[in-house]
């Protein structure tokens, strides 16, 4: 029990000077959101954040034009993308997702038996919403980061860095960024369906003939007849 106090006593000794403003420096306010998710209907993205004080996970449906959020300054947040309606039969409580997969990268082993890759889709990693501290010489105060959806490539959904505004505290203007989309014009549905081969008319079966009318058939083809 000693030892499990002590140890507990050093990690939030460890947390508590972890927020403590670091000497010569200052806060920098940073907001990462997505800006045209009203242009695609049919998606919803969710965000996904682990960490030291987290058990397991917390997922929240990402809403447009709103900062992102990763709870605790040390959580790692990853953003999945899903179709509207899949979404509608998840349970953000209990996503099949195994955290340690997501973080270490492996994309395609980070889901558990429950849901495809088909149904929710690992879209970004290491999202960083917090701004924490600059050096004080940094004039730089607020930075806002805006993610646009581009569209689809091979059923993929891309999306980009759209704008940045980064603000001052020395009196030097507003500073806005603007970056091209990618060339994908592609708004097709999330999950196309299959265009179904089509069909053909079936050959006509051959009538079998009796006894009689293929005797009659053997003397008209020897008089140059057809039947």
């Amino acid at each position: 029990m000693i030892l499990i106090i002590s140890v507990l006593g050093i990690l939030m000794i460890n947390f508590a000077s972890a927020d403590i403003i670091p000497e010569n420096s200052h806060p920098l306010n940073r907001c990462v959101k997505f800006v045209n998710l009203n242009d695609f209907p049919d998606v919803v993205l969710i965000g996904y954040y682990t960490g030291p004080m987290i058990n397991i996970y917390e997922a929240y449906q990402i809403e447009n034009n709103k900062c992102l959020d990763k709870g605790y300054k040390f959580n790692s947040l990853s953003v999945f993308w899903t179709s509207k309606e899949k979404f509608s039969s998840l349970n953000l409580t209990d996503l099949k997702i195994d955290p340690k997969k997501v973080s270490g990268g492996d994309d395609k082993a980070a889901y558990r038996d429950g849901y495809s890759l088909a149904d929710i889709i690992l879209l970004l990693k290491d999202i960083e919403p917090y701004g924490g501290y600059v050096n004080e010489k940094d004039p730089l105060v607020n930075e806002i980061i805006e993610y646009s959806v581009a569209g689809y490539s091979d059923g993929n959904l891309v999306v980009y860095i759209s704008k940045k505004t980064s603000g001052y505290n020395n009196g030097k203007p507003e500073k806005v960024e603007t970056f091209e989309k990618p060339n994908i014009n592609n708004k097709e549905p999330v999950y196309t369906t299959p265009t179904p081969w089509p069909t053909q008319n079936p050959e006509p079966l051959p009538v079998k003939k009796g006894f009689w009318d293929s005797i009659s058939c053997f003397f008209e083809k020897l008089v140059g007849g057809s039947c």
